[in-house]
């Protein structure tokens, strides 16, 4: 029996040291990632430093060229657009990058199925697994599963999901970081492979904390010019699935750029990549509009004074 407890003690203190040395390997790994999107998300956690950033889900990262941003409105941007993911993770990503400055602007692209519906709240923990020591982070955690504190425990457990991609963006990445962050999509729809209805989810319901970390995420940008945004996408959105963000933006007087049902791209082939993100030739337009519609609401104006 003895024996039996040292062996077991000896396999227990192995696990922790494998473990730790493991995951501490994958830290560094992590975080002198060269390029791909370990790289890209390390520089949105940890090096942004420009004037205009652009939040939000795929819809973000492929629909904002921040290029154009900079010729037409003469400021630094960035685009930190994060595909599957919405205000869980932006709002975790928000707090790190307020541990070094605050952005002048902020675009926030809304889309309703990760920022407004019901659905599985875990899965936008993934990208901030690795980022669980970090101010203000693992309250996050606990407000969607308390129990995650224990699998925090261990630091493998925080790259469990992403071993492969942190070693190859470590030592030979494949994926690009983007331009600024911005990851154009090339080809045209094939409306063979489109659907001929979308909402699916219209009947799911708002999810309540997803709405209080839309109202915490505005709290932090007192002193940033914070603009809500819904690009266009080949469907068209119903509008009631926007409904809660435009409430907000209503009674808190937060600009909202509105191009969701936006006739020039709605079923519009030449401009879209599938049915819910636009080619690089959308984009670009798409982001020459949201310049006009800046300045035509006078918004422009104020981004020098912020």
């Amino acid at each position: 029996m003895k024996r039996f407890i040292l062996r077991t003690l000896s396999f227990l203190l192995i696990l922790v040291v494998a473990d730790f040395s493991l995951g501490q390997a994958f830290a560094f790994m992590q975080s002198h990632a060269i390029g791909g999107n370990n790289g890209r998300v390390n520089y949105v956690c940890n090096k942004t430093s420009e004037d205009i950033l652009i939040f939000g889900s795929s819809r973000a990262s492929h629909h904002y060229n921040p290029q154009i941003l900079t010729d037409s409105l003469g400021l630094s941007a960035f685009n930190c657009g994060e595909r599957g993911n919405g205000i869980i993770l932006n709002y975790g990503r928000l707090l790190m990058i307020e541990e070094r400055y605050k952005p002048k602007v902020i675009i926030y692209e809304v889309t309703y199925s990760f920022d407004l519906l019901k659905d599985d709240n875990h899965k936008y923990l993934g990208y901030l697994k690795s980022y669980y020591d970090r101010p203000g982070i693992k309250e996050i955690f606990q407000s969607v599963d308390k129990t995650e504190q224990w699998k925090m425990k261990s630091l493998l457990y925080r790259y469990n999901s992403n071993f492969l991609s942190i070693m190859a963006d470590r030592f030979l990445p494949i994926n690009s970081m983007g331009t600024k962050g911005f990851l154009p999509l090339s080809g045209e729809l094939d409306t063979l492979k489109i659907r001929r209805k979308g909402d699916d989810n219209q009947h799911v319901g708002f999810d309540s904390l997803k709405l209080d970390y839309i109202q915490k995420f505005i709290d932090h940008c007192k002193d940033v010019k914070l603009i809500f945004a819904v690009s266009p996408s080949w469907y068209g959105i119903n509008p009631d699935l926007l409904r809660p963000i435009y409430d907000i933006c209503k009674e808190q007087d937060i600009p909202l750029l509105d191009f969701s049902n936006d006739p020039k791209y709605v079923h519009n082939n030449a401009y879209s990549k599938d049915g819910a993100h636009m080619n690089a030739r959308g984009a670009d337009e798409f982001t020459r509009d949201v310049v006009k519609e800046l300045r035509k609401r006078g918004i422009i104006s104020h981004l020098g004074d912020v």
